[in-house]
């Protein structure tokens, strides 16, 4: 049983056809189904999910009244945009051997290649038909079974651009359906009606539709030629719209039915009554027929170059009346001998009580055409070991072409990449991408292969399936860089990270991030980073007063591009800075115990704050001057002294002199002579002049 679609430019009709053992079509039962609205113009998709509708309600009512699952379908494509080419191949047959379908079938797909040396870019071949074959240039009318030397076929092949039959693809596809047959809706509907015992008379055939008439020319036993004409049925309807005011579907009707009846009463678009008299209707639809059937006459006589003998017209758009008859005025031919053809009038068997009209002459020459096998135009190759057919005939095929018409899913071929995480990093938005998957594995005629590689008939080809990539994976520190510290003296490095609060919680180890975390860090103040590093300074221990110390013996120095920085300076995370760690002892006066003393006196008329060292230091039991180095283990003990007042020696320290050169000096406390062991108070006035002896020898020379 096989599935015969015709999808029309009003209508679609589906069949469920076989053969019996006579070699008879047998029609098991039949789905007829307008389109919604106007979902294909002049035989050509133009909303592919509303043709997809109609189509899956056809398969499903198929489906269900027989119970049945549908998969395969044979289908026919309109002509609009057609062209035709003529290609030959000769092909040598082999000492003895005899003659094969495949043969066949390989000699005259070679013919249909040698036609598409002539045929622009993205043109599919969507059919063909055998003018002639020849055995060691003797004219045979089959091959099949013979024997010879050489065998000879010259074929009209016919193309139509690639977007027509994608779009018949997409809708096939999307039904879950594989095309088995594909073939022309002119060649689907001669090989019907025009069998090869009437090719030696001079045929010519017009399938008029709704959006196109498509015509072939037989002659000399055989098709000699394909046309097609983009004006049909639907010209006469659009006429009726535009003088009645009526929408497309009242139109459609009262084209159907105005000649069954004297007059129609309809509702218009402004929703009144009309009456249409069946006399008006043949007025206005009279000069659009004439117009068609003037068309087609003339492409009838380019592709025949004279009169036929004979012109059937089928299709459901030439039954309105007037049309033979116009259409034998400008063929100049008698009445009689250009006439529509009906379906009840033809050789098969029809179950269904319902197959009568020129309508059904297409879907009947879709199923009859496939059934046969003939015209269509596949290769094959092997998928996994299963033997497919591939649709549209071209020069070559890649692997992935073959691997997408059999239906294979693109995610299997090629694979899903990882899920992707998204971060917000300090208000910047970072995507981390998942990894890239991993293509299947392709082996064409046991060789590792590409899905780019070309492939030709009769390859096999073997696919695994693809790996998915990972869902991306990331850590804290991936995405907030350390600042690198390198040492000065052997040039390691260390890595510091700053300190990073992570969707509102501080954290301090390099944690696994989720898509959609917040992430904050600032800046960081070299301090810190002296701090961290404070810690490979050497240690000391030591006591004072009994209490014991534990210090870092040194500092650490910090350098960005040569430049010292200091404690408030901050640095970015992914920075590079140096650093040298550098040994020094604490001193005895940077001791916390170390207390200061200080007096306000003025000295020269200026106020001066006087300050000294109110302790004693005692390290290991010896006295120590502030500029001591504390060494580790060393035991400090501070004394303060009985004493603890300034006196008048403690402002000459301010003047920074040798008292040996001084050769003469005035000192007065309150405006007395005064020594330099006599005491200070708070307030008191100190008057000091002096004289170098070195000046006073200047002066002398001078």
């Amino acid at each position: 049983m096989l599935f015969a679609l015709d999808i029309g430019t009003r209508k679609i009709a589906g069949l469920l056809v076989d053969m019996d053992e006579e070699g008879k079509m047998i029609v098991l039962d039949a789905v007829v189904k307008e389109h919604d609205n106007r979902a294909m113009l002049d035989g050509q998709i133009h909303d592919v999910e509303k043709v997809t509708r109609t189509v899956k309600a056809v398969k499903e009512e198929l489906e269900s009244r027989n119970n049945v699952r549908l998969e395969r379908i044979a289908i026919a494509l309109a002509g609009r945009f057609l062209k035709t080419f003529i290609g030959e191949s000769t092909m040598e047959i082999g000492e003895r051997n005899e003659i094969t379908q495949d043969f066949v079938a390989h000699l005259e797909l070679n013919a249909v290649a040698k036609a598409m040396e002539n045929v622009e870019p993205n043109m599919y071949c969507v059919g063909y038909s055998v003018i002639r074959y020849e055995i060691d240039d003797m004219w045979f009318k089959k091959l099949e079974g013979l024997k010879g030397e050489r065998a000879y076929v010259k074929v009209v092949a016919t193309f139509l651009p690639s977007h027509v039959v994608e779009a018949m693809l997409s809708v096939v596809k999307k039904v879950g359906l594989t095309i088995t047959h594909l073939t022309l809706e002119p060649i689907a509907a001669v090989n019907l009606t025009v069998p090869e015992d009437l090719r030696i008379l001079n045929i010519a055939l017009a399938d008029v539709g709704a959006g196109t008439s498509d015509i072939a020319i037989a002659k000399d036993g055989t098709i000699i030629a394909y046309g097609m004409v983009p004006l049909a049925g639907d010209e006469i309807t659009e006429a009726i719209t535009k003088s009645f005011l009526l929408d497309f579907s009242t139109a459609e009707y009262v084209k159907r039915n105005f000649y069954l009846n004297e007059k129609l009463v309809v509702r218009n678009i402004l929703d009144k009554e009309k009456e249409i008299k069946q006399e008006d209707v043949i007025d206005v639809i009279s000069p659009v027929i004439d117009k068609i059937t003037q068309k087609i006459a003339e492409m009838i006589l380019e592709l025949n170059g004279e009169k036929p003998q004979v012109v059937m017209v089928v299709g459901g758009g030439a039954k309105v009346p007037l049309f033979d008859e116009c259409l034998a005025k400008h063929l100049r031919m008698d009445v009689d001998v250009v006439s529509l053809k009906n379906a009840e009038g033809l050789d098969f068997v029809d179950c269904t009580g319902q197959i009568f009209g020129s309508e059904y002459i297409t879907p009947l020459g879709i199923g009859y055409t496939a059934l046969n096998n003939t015209g269509s135009v596949f290769e094959h190759v092997t998928v996994n070991g299963e033997k497919v057919q591939l649709i549209g005939f071209k020069a070559s095929y890649t692997v992935w072409e073959v691997l997408v018409q059999v239906g294979m899913d693109i995610h299997s071929l090629l694979g899903k990449p990882g899920r992707s995480m998204v971060i917000d990093v300090n208000g910047e938005t970072r995507v981390i991408k998942g990894k890239m998957p991993m293509p299947a594995m392709v082996v064409v005629n046991g060789n590792e292969a590409t899905l780019r590689d070309i492939v030709k008939h009769g390859d096999t080809i073997e696919v695994g399936e693809a790996q998915d990539g990972e869902d991306a994976r990331v850590q804290l520190y991936d995405v907030v860089e350390p600042i690198r510290l390198m040492s000065l003296e052997n040039e390691e490095i260390i890595e510091y990270y700053p300190k990073v609060i992570l969707n509102g919680l501080e954290v301090s180890n390099n944690v696994e991030l989720k898509d959609g975390d917040v992430i904050r860090y600032e800046k960081v103040k070299v301090r810190q980073i002296r701090e961290f590093l404070g810690n490979d300074l050497v240690n000391i221990t030591y006591s004072v007063n009994n209490v014991y110390k534990t210090v870092n013996a040194g500092d650490v120095k910090i350098f960005k591009d040569e430049v010292e920085l200091f404690d408030e300076n901050t640095v970015e995370p992914g920075d590079k800075i140096n650093y040298a760690l550098v040994l020094r002892y604490p001193k005895v006066m940077e001791l916390p115990e170390m207390e200061k003393i200080s007096i306000l006196i003025r000295i020269n008329g200026q106020p001066t704050v006087l300050t000294k060292d109110g302790v004693l230091v005692w390290v290991n039991d010896q006295l120590v001057s502030p500029q001591y180095e504390i060494r580790d283990g060393d035991k400090v003990r501070t004394q303060v002294p009985d004493e603890q007042g300034f006196i008048v020696a403690d402002v000459l320290r301010l003047f920074d002199i040798d008292m040996r050169k001084v050769k003469s000096y005035t000192l007065l406390k309150n405006g007395k002579k005064v020594g330099f062991t006599d005491t200070l108070e708070a307030g008191d006035e100190i008057t000091f002049d002096f004289a170098l002896k070195e000046e006073m020898d200047n002066s002398a020379e001078q």
